[in-house]
This record gives structure tokens, C-alpha cells and sequence, in this order.
């Protein structure tokens, strides 16, 4: 496999703006590189592009996990106002409590990011199976190995379809422009 794809350049933040400006800013861009592998993940082939889909979720997810504190509920918004810091660090009771929207969207892409690690892992034990009965000879390969080669790839189309699937279902409901529209508050 060749190398990882890089992130892509976040542009438009500003140190000078808030928490919550700048979420603004970066996670709608994460999202757009998320939507940049898109149209290779129908082709169960493209290992290399469904890879670097799964880095740019991660990528998204620790993102999003990062700013969770710029989504808050609207009571808990309020509340910030009027209370200090301080009393916020001391007391874990008022820990602000995430909008349950915003947990949601991170469970979709937490889920999504999951299945294409299973893909990939089934990728990476096929690819150290394959040299190995290909270093072995077809005359000599036990038919353990083979069997293990056949259930692997079993079990990534398995994955993939899942993923499929899912990906098909959130595009049907239309949770890219939800999760924008959400995050744009």
C-alpha cells in the first residue's frame, strides 16, 4: 500500500477567535475530506482509497472529540455565562453535558470508522498471508493457510458491505448536510 493521504490544509482559523468559531471553521472542512474518497468506496478494490477514507473519519473523529465542549446544550451555554471557570473545574456536577445531537454524530462517524479498520485489518492479513503462500509454493501451502486466506476475504467483503450499506443509508438521510447544518450553530 502506498503511503497514508495527508490531511488537508484547514484554512481560516484564527487564534484571536473563539472555541466555538473556530469548530466552525475546521470540522466542516474535516467533513469535506471525508466526502473527498467518496467516489471510490463502491469499488471493493480500492483498498488504498478506502484507507485513507478511515484516516480522514479518524481524522474527523478527533476532531470532533477535541471541540464536544464547543457543542453544548443551549441551558448549558447559558449557564457558562453566568458562572465562573473556576467553579466549573471544582465541582464535576456542572461538567457542561454535550448536546445529545452532537454525540450522536460522532457515534455515526465513531461506527464508520470502526468498519473500515476491520476492512483494513482483513487487507493487511491478506497481504502477509498472500507472501506467505506465494514464498511457500502452491505445493506446499497447508491447507490451513488457505483456509485462512478464504475466510479473511469472507470476512472483509462481510465488512465492507456493512459499511456499504451504512454509508448508503446515512447518504439516503442526508447526514452530511445535517451534520453541517448542526455544527453551522
Amino acid at each position: 500500500m502506498d503511503e497514508v493521504a495527508k490531511a488537508h490544509k484547514i484554512i481560516g482559523v484564527a487564534p484571536g477567535r473563539s472555541y466555538h468559531e473556530n469548530a466552525r471553521i475546521i470540522l466542516p472542512q474535516k467533513i469535506e475530506e471525508v466526502w473527498t474518497w467518496e467516489p471510490f468506496i463502491r469499488d471493493a478494490a480500492r483498498r488504498e482509497e478506502l484507507h485513507n477514507m478511515r484516516i480522514s473519519i479518524k481524522r474527523l473523529r478527533y476532531t470532533m472529540e477535541l471541540f464536544h465542549v464547543a457543542y453544548r446544550n443551549s441551558s448549558q451555554q447559558e449557564r457558562l455565562v453566568t458562572e465562573s471557570n473556576t467553579q466549573l473545574l471544582c465541582a464535576e456536577s456542572q461538567q457542561p453535558v454535550t448536546d445529545s445531537r452532537y454525540v450522536e454524530f460522532l457515534a455515526v462517524i465513531v461506527d464508520l470508522q470502526e468498519i473500515l479498520g476491520d476492512v483494513h485489518d482483513c487487507d493487511v492479513v491478506l497481504d502477509v498471508l498472500t507472501a506467505y503462500a506465494n514464498g511457500a509454493g502452491a505445493e506446499v501451502l497447508a491447507p490451513s493457510v488457505a483456509t485462512l486466506i478464504a475466510r479473511t476475504k469472507e470476512t472483509r467483503k462481510a465488512d465492507y458491505e456493512t459499511f456499504l450499506r451504512k454509508w448508503e443509508h446515512l447518504s439516503t438521510r442526508d447526514f452530511k448536510q445535517k451534520l453541517l447544518s448542526f455544527l453551522a450553530k
